[in-house]
C-alpha cells in the first residue's frame, strides 16, 4: 500500500497557510500568504498551494465542521431512510438532529454554515492558482506541461465544492477570481442552470490535463473527472424528471433553483424539455461508461470489504478524502469513529449516535422483530456495514443483547478492528468520494431511463451494470421480469401494511428506480449520498418519513423508543437552509431559502 507520509508532511508543512479564523468566505486574512508578492515563483511552490487546497477537502479546513473528515458526512445522511440521529445525545449533536429531524432546521445551524463557509475557503484557494496559471504563456505552459495538470487538478476541486452546494443549497454564487477584499462580500446567487455549467466547464478542463494515473492516492485523476461529471448529468436529468413536477414556485425561488431549463448546443439548437432530460441521462451514461471501461472486465474489487480500512488505496476508489491520526486540528476527522460499532471509543467504538433504519436491517419488510431475533439479511454488505455486537469496556467483542430489537445495532462500515492509539476525532479512516461501484449504479439508472424514454422497457444493458454490484454483495442477480417483483412502497400497501406514500407502480420503470434506489443504500450506506439520491428523485418526504415510520409500528417494533425521532418534511427541506451570517455579510445580496428565517 502506498504510504501517507508525503502527503500528510506536505499538508503540515502548509497548515499554516490554510488555517482560518472565524471569517466570512471572501475573508482576505486567510489567504494573505498565497497572494503575497513573490509567493509564486517555481512549479513547486504551486505543487505547494494544490496540496493545500486538498485541506479543505481532508482536513479540518475553516473548522472541523465543514470538511469530509466530520460535517460534511453528517449532512449526507442525516433526515433519510438510510439513518436516524438518537435525539438523547444532547448539546452536542443538536446541529446533527436539526438535519435529521427537520422541524427545528433553520439558518443558524452550524454544520450548513461550516460547509459553506470551508467550500468557498476552498473556492478561493483553487482561483488563486487556476487565475495564476492562466496568466501563463503558451510558451511556459507548453515547456512544463505539469502547470496545466495543477491546473486541471484545482479545477476538480471546485467542481465537486459546487456540486456539493448546489445539490445542497440550490443556486449559490459562482466564483472565478481569487477574492483579495471585502468588498466583495455583495454577490448574489447564481441560479442552478449556471452552476451546473460552470461545473462542466471545469471538469471539461479536467478530464483534458488531469493524469491517467497518480503517485498519491486521494489525489484526483482524469478517471475522477468523469465520474463526478456522470454524477452532476444524472442529478440534473432525474431532477428535471422526477423532482421539478413537484417543486413549488416558492422553492424556486424565482429561477434560482429551478431545474426547468432547455439545454442548448453548440450550434444554438434549444432542446425541448424532453430532449433536454434525455440530452442529461446520456451524458451520465457516456461518462460513467468510460469510467467502466478503464475497469473492463471486473469493474470491482472481488470482495465489498477491499475497498474500505485498512484497503483504502484499492483501485475502486476513484476519489477519497485522506485522513490520518495524531494531528491535532489538522488531517483527523470524526468519519472513522462517526460510523463504528457500539462500544467505548478507546477501545474502538464508535459516537453512538447513529443508528440504522429499516430496510438497511431487514431485507425482508414484512419480517416479524423478536427480542432474540431482530433482523433478516441475506446481504453480503450487512457483515461489514452493521455491527450486531458490542465492544465491551475491556476491548471483548460480544454479540448484543436483543431486548431493544435492533435500537442498539450500528452503521459501522468505516470501522477499525484493532484497539485505537488515538483520539475518536483523529481517525485514519478514509472518507471514499467517488467509487466504480457508485458510477456502475449511475450507468445503470441513466440507461434504464434511457431505454424507457425510448420505449424499450428494462434491458439487460442497464440491469447488467446493476447485477456487477449484486454479483459481489452475494445476492440474486436480477432479471428483466424479477426485477418487476422489487417491492414498491405501492405494494407494502397492497400486503396489508400500515399505508405508505412513495412510489406508485405504473409501470416496469417504477420498479426499477426501486431496484436502484434500494441498491445504492445498501452499496454506498453513510457515505454521504443519501440525502441526495431521495431528493433528485423526488422521494425525500415520503420516504423518509415511512422509514422512521416503519420503525416504530412495524411487527415487533420497540415503540418504546424514546431515542426515534418524529420527522415532519415539508416542500422546501429539499434545499438547505444559506447561513444567517452569510446572509448578513452579504449586506442581503443573498436570498434566502424558502420556509427558512
Amino acid at each position: 500500500m502506498m504510504k501517507k507520509n508525503k502527503y500528510i508532511i506536505a499538508l503540515l508543512l502548509l497548515s499554516n497557510l490554510f488555517t482560518g479564523c472565524e471569517i466570512g468566505f471572501l475573508d482576505n486574512e486567510a489567504f494573505s500568504d498565497l497572494t503575497r508578492e513573490g509567493y509564486y515563483e517555481k512549479l513547486s511552490d504551486y505543487e505547494a498551494a494544490l496540496v493545500g487546497c486538498y485541506y479543505y477537502i481532508s482536513g479540518r479546513g475553516t473548522t472541523k465542521e465543514g470538511t469530509y473528515a466530520t460535517g460534511f458526512p453528517v449532512l449526507g445522511e442525516a433526515g433519510t431512510d438510510e439513518c436516524y440521529i438518537a435525539t438523547n445525545k444532547g448539546a452536542n449533536w443538536i446541529y446533527a438532529t436539526q438535519l435529521d429531524q427537520y422541524t427545528t432546521l433553520n439558518s443558524d445551524n452550524l454544520i450548513c454554515q461550516e460547509v459553506w463557509l470551508n467550500s468557498y475557503a476552498g473556492i478561493n484557494a483553487t482561483n488563486e492558482i487556476i487565475s495564476r496559471i492562466d496568466e501563463m504563456s503558451e510558451e511556459i505552459l507548453n515547456a512544463t506541461p505539469r502547470y496545466r495538470a495543477i491546473a486541471a487538478e484545482a479545477r476538480f476541486l471546485q467542481a465537486l465544492w459546487y456540486f456539493n452546494m448546489v445539490r445542497i443549497f440550490g443556486g449559490v454564487p459562482i466564483l472565478t477570481t481569487p477574492s483579495r477584499s471585502s468588498s466583495n462580500y455583495e454577490v448574489d446567487r447564481n441560479s442552478i442552470k449556471e452552476v451546473y455549467a460552470h461545473i462542466f466547464t471545469l471538469l471539461e478542463y479536467a478530464k483534458q490535463f488531469l493524469p491517467e494515473t497518480v503517485s498519491q492516492y486521494g489525489r484526483a485523476k482524469k478517471a475522477s473527472a468523469h465520474a463526478l461529471a456522470a454524477k452532476a448529468a444524472l442529478h440534473i436529468a432525474s431532477s428535471m424528471q422526477l423532482l421539478a413536477p413537484k417543486m413549488t414556485e416558492q422553492v424556486k425561488l424565482a429561477g434560482i433553483n429551478s431545474y426547468e431549463w432547455n439545454y442548448t448546443d453548440q450550434s444554438g439548437r434549444e432542446y425541448s424539455k424532453d430532449e433536454t432530460i434525455k440530452y442529461y441521462y446520456t451524458v451520465a451514461r457516456d461518462e460513467a461508461r468510460t469510467v467502466l471501461d478503464i475497469f473492463a472486465p471486473n469493474y470491482l474489487m472481488p470482495k465489498f470489504t477491499d475497498c474500505f480500512y485498512p484497503n483504502e488505496s484499492s483501485d475502486e476508489i476513484l476519489f477519497e478524502a485522506v485522513l490520518s491520526t495524531g494531528l491535532a486540528n489538522e488531517m483527523g476527522g470524526w468519519f472513522g469513529s462517526l460510523f463504528g460499532p457500539m462500544g467505548p471509543s478507546a477501545k474502538g467504538g464508535g459516537q453512538q449516535v447513529i443508528f440504522p433504519v429499516q430496510p438497511i436491517v431487514n431485507d425482508n419488510y414484512t419480517y416479524t422483530m423478536t427480542a432474540t431475533q431482530p433482523c433478516v439479511s441475506v446481504d453480503d454488505r450487512f457483515a461489514w456495514a452493521i455491527s450486531t455486537f458490542q465492544i465491551t469496556q475491556a476491548g471483548e467483542v460480544k454479540a448484543i443483547a436483543f431486548g431493544q430489537r435492533y435500537k442498539q445495532f450500528q452503521i459501522a462500515k468505516f470501522r477499525i478492528d484493532v484497539p485505537p492509539s488515538y483520539n475518536q476525532d483523529r481517525t485514519p479512516v478514509n472518507n471514499p468520494i467517488l467509487r466504480v461501484s457508485d458510477i456502475c449504479l449511475v450507468y445503470a439508472e441513466a440507461q434504464a431511463e434511457l431505454d424507457n424514454i425510448e420505449g424499450k422497457g428494462i434491458t439487460t444493458d442497464a440491469l447488467e451494470f446493476l447485477n456487477v454490484v449484486r454479483r459481489r454483495a452475494k445476492v440474486v442477480e436480477y432479471t428483466p421480469t424479477s426485477i418487476l417483483e422489487v417491492l414498491t412502497y405501492e405494494d407494502l400497501k397492497k400486503q396489508g401494511n400500515k399505508e405508505i406514500k412513495g412510489y406508485v407502480a405504473t409501470n416496469p420503470i417504477e420498479h426499477f428506480r426501486r431496484a436502484i434506489l434500494n441498491e445504492r443504500m445498501l452499496e454506498l450506506l453513510g457515505e454521504g449520498h443519501r440525502w441526495f439520491d431521495l431528493v433528485r428523485m423526488g422521494v425525500l418526504k415520503e420516504v423518509t418519513e415511512q422509514s422512521i415510520d416503519y420503525a416504530r409500528t412495524r411487527p415487533g417494533a420497540n415503540l418504546s423508543n424514546p431515542n426515534i425521532p418524529v420527522r415532519h418534511i415539508s416542500e422546501f427541506h429539499i434545499f438547505r437552509p444559506v447561513p444567517a451570517r452569510e446572509i448578513s455579510l452579504h449586506k442581503g445580496a443573498l436570498t434566502q431559502n424558502d420556509g427558512y428565517n
